[in-house]
């Protein structure tokens, strides 16, 4: 009898054991809304570009940090944004600049020095010319998979070179985050676009999202329409060019138009703009002009977000997360996850 109750009892921690491994997570309620878009067109997602590292113009965090992967996973936003680079000594890292003074506390090129070394700069938040030092450190891209397994996507923006995506998207399986990446391929060139096609052939073996990014001023719609039919991906970035002192957009341009969003339907596919702050003198650089400055410095959003969302984006990648994401809600663009 002894051994009946203890075979009953084993099988019982094991099935519990075994329902807390298949439970599903937040990732996955994001992951059903990335790969159904067609039955999620009545939901924006919100991209923190860097993290969420600033705040109504102020920076809350540093830059690329892991407390502002942490926020933004804090306020359920859908992905974050990183950009990758690789030290002396051969180890992935997060960081936008190779130029190590903007963000932290060293100083000369990121690459020319070691992962140890890396980890003695301290990240800061600089906020109208004053610095503060904090004690994050520059975190290594295994780091960054760590916190974001089972709650963020993350878009990986490759600054070196498109041979290192193999490596990473390994990296990421050991962690059992490869779902949750998000791989930008530049297809503006036929040099880049001819790097993306290898990756591409090789994508099944790694389970990763590759997402083109696409100009409409390299890119006409004819090779628009053949991009989409090669890679029937399950999200584009696209970037309606808009010139210094140039007319604010009025219909999107050609990756917005009738026929474009048709291709969006018939391919499942989302779309993404940046509205990112342009820290030179183009606002809206990536969006026709209606960018981050005009949503929230001119209180415009509505002629920004509700614009775009209207011209059928369902991801923006925004400077302002927090901003979009209460603006989104309060005029019915979210949808609550239910998990």
């Amino acid at each position: 009898m002894k051994y009946t109750i203890g075979a009953l009892v084993l099988f019982l921690s094991l099935t519990a054991l075994s329902a807390t491994a298949m439970a599903p997570t937040h990732v996955d309620a994001i992951l059903e809304r990335l790969n159904n878009a067609n039955d999620h067109r009545d939901h924006v997602m919100v991209v923190a570009h860097r993290g969420l590292w600033n705040k109504n113009g102020q920076t809350i965090y540093p830059e690329a940090s892991i407390s502002s992967v942490r926020k933004a996973i804090e306020l359920e936003i859908e992905v974050v944004e990183q950009d990758i680079r690789k030290s002396k000594d051969g180890v992935f890292f997060v960081l936008h600049d190779d130029e190590l003074e903007r963000t932290t506390t060293c100083s000369g090129s990121a690459k020319e020095k070691t992962m140890q070394e890396l980890k003695q700069c301290k990240l800061k938040i600089v906020n109208q010319g004053q610095e503060t030092a904090t004690d994050e450190q520059i975190p290594t891209l295994e780091e960054l998979y760590v916190e974001i397994k089972g709650h963020i996507l993350l878009n990986l923006d490759n600054k070196i070179s498109y041979e290192e995506f193999p490596a990473m998207f390994e990296l990421a399986k050991k962690h059992g985050v490869e779902k949750q990446i998000l791989a930008s391929v530049n297809q503006n060139t036929p040099e880049q676009r001819e790097s993306a096609k290898k990756i591409n052939a090789d994508l099944a073996q790694y389970g990763v999202n590759l997402m083109p990014n696409i100009y409409d001023n390299n890119v006409d719609f004819t090779l628009y329409k053949t991009i989409l039919a090669e890679y029937q991906p399950k999200l584009v970035q696209l970037r309606n060019a808009h010139k210094i002192d140039g007319p604010l957009t009025q219909d999107g341009g050609i990756f917005f138009s009738p026929e474009s969003l048709e291709l969006a339907k018939k391919y499942n596919t989302h779309y993404w703009i940046n509205t990112l702050y342009d820290p030179g003198t183009t606002p809206g650089l990536r969006s026709g002009g209606r960018g981050d400055e005009m949503a929230f410095y001119a209180k415009l959003p509505s002629e920004v977000y509700g614009f775009w969302a209207k011209k059928g984006v369902t991801m923006f990648q925004t400077d302002e997360p927090e901003f979009l994401l209460q603006w989104l809600s309060e005029n019915g663009y979210r949808k609550p996850y239910n998990n």
